[in-house]
């Protein structure tokens, strides 16, 4: 671990001297190339060191990116960070067909009622308790204060749906890392699916909502057209994506990690375009594959392992670059007492609501949901677009809790499966 951390140091040190001479040779293509080449090296050995600590890969790259990004040392230029957004529909795509290929229909057999009823329990909770947080916080808040008690409400419920949204993008990852397998890890990775599945249709609810309260009018119908538009017209072009990548694998089936590389690029680009979801487009492809033929399923899971290394890591560390330190000033207590807030709330209710026959998941599940990460991000940006009255200041609100999730999340979810015993081989910690 000595040696990677020596590497780390030098890379870090070589960075700083380049971001010099980028003071007088600035341009965007090169601000791009230089973060994307920076980060991913810095990440990859980041990632080694967090390992040879006992911390997440993904803590790792995070941690790296916080630290020589635009908002903290300011090696990577902000416009070269800016430049790897189209990295993030990538990396979701990818991490989504993994989780695909785990979603059989023995395991929605086994767990799904069961996920449905806890996963209606903990965001239901988690809900009100935010709810009920942030509208006691009306005094304190400056985009609250000036509203009407009926937007206030409405306010309170937008900002509340986004609040409760879990990661599944970091969930798998550190499953992924871990080579965590069993009941407690599966029951684990559809929850926090399934419950963004949920935060979805919640938040376009709230949204038309919030819309109509600031006179903007209450269009039922344009609002559940686009739910269903979201969810359906999702699964039906990941159904199309099974199709193609069941007939290159059985007719072509040459540089398969490339492909797929490509193939989820395109689908998260399009998918975006299409106003559908990339991480249930992806995840329904892999899904039908997985039930339609299990081998071929396996091989897409192998095939991504290959590939989806550099992939996982710029993204993480470009993650970490973009983290704005200081929205943690600007909205500092409010967002941690809403951190603080959501995790008892996320805690408790796994408690009491929690299946007792497997006492794992009343005492660690709640660990395994408390990141939050690119669906968050995405929301909150939607709700600065959509709102440019108050929206903004909502974004940065949300990206201060995103910003201690990021870095807490992902040691808490690796030691929940630590503790449910369903680390394999050389990924569990090493003890002296």
């Amino acid at each position: 671990m000595s040696g990677a951390i020596i590497r780390l140091g030098l890379l870090v040190a070589m960075l700083a001297g380049i971001a010099q001479v980028q003071v007088w040779r600035q341009g965007e293509g090169t601000s791009v190339m230089l973060a994307a080449g920076a980060l991913l090296l810095c990440g990859l050995f980041a990632g080694k060191v967090a390992k040879g600590v006992g911390l997440p890969r993904l803590t790792g790259y995070l941690l790296v990116g916080v630290v020589v990004g635009p908002y903290a040392l300011g090696f990577i230029p902000f416009d070269g960070v800016k430049g790897l957004e189209l990295l993030k529909g990538l990396a979701v795509s990818l991490i989504a067909l993994v989780a695909g290929t785990e979603l059989h229909l023995g395991l929605i057999r086994r767990v799904g009622t069961q996920v449905a009823l806890l996963c209606a329990a903990v965001c239901g909770v988690t809900f009100g308790v935010c709810f009920a947080a942030i509208f006691a916080l009306k005094p304190v808040l400056p985009f609250l204060a000036p509203m009407t008690l009926p937007q206030a409400l409405a306010v309170s419920a937008l900002i509340s749906t986004v609040v409760v949204s879990f990661s599944p993008t970091v969930t798998i990852a550190i499953v992924q890392e871990t080579s965590a397998r069993g009941s407690f890890t599966e029951f684990l990775m559809a929850l926090v699916i399934i419950g963004d599945l949920f935060v979805m249709v919640a938040f376009a609810l709230a949204a038309g909502l919030t819309r109509a309260s600031f006179g903007g009018g209450l269009d039922v119908q344009g609002l559940l057209s686009g739910v269903v538009w979201e969810l359906f017209g999702s699964v039906v072009v990941g159904a199309l994506l099974a199709v193609a990548m069941l007939v290159y694998m059985r007719r072509v089936n040459r540089e398969l990690p490339l492909f797929l590389v490509g193939l989820c690029f395109a689908a998260a680009e399009g998918g975006a375009w299409l106003h559908l979801s990339p991480l249930l487009v992806s995840l329904s492809a892999g899904a039908i594959i997985a039930n339609l033929d299990e081998r071929e399923g396996q091989r897409i899971h192998h095939a991504i392992q290959l590939a989806g290394l550099p992939v996982f890591a710029l993204f993480f560390a470009a993650a970490g670059a973009g983290l704005k330190l200081a929205t943690l000033v600007t909205v500092g207590p409010a967002a941690l007492l809403l951190v603080a807030v959501r995790a008892v709330a996320i805690h408790q209710s796994c408690r009491r609501f929690a299946p007792p026959e497997d006492p794992r998941l009343r005492r660690f599940l709640w660990m395994g949901l408390i990141s939050q990460a690119g669906v968050t991000f995405g929301l909150a940006a939607l709700i600065s677009r959509t709102f440019p009255g108050f929206g903004p200041q909502v974004e940065v609100l949300i990206v201060a809790m995103i910003t201690t999730h990021e870095l807490v999340g992902p040691v808490l979810t690796r030691r929940a499966l630590e503790r449910s015993g369903e680390v394999r081989g050389d990924e569990r910690p090493q003890t002296a």
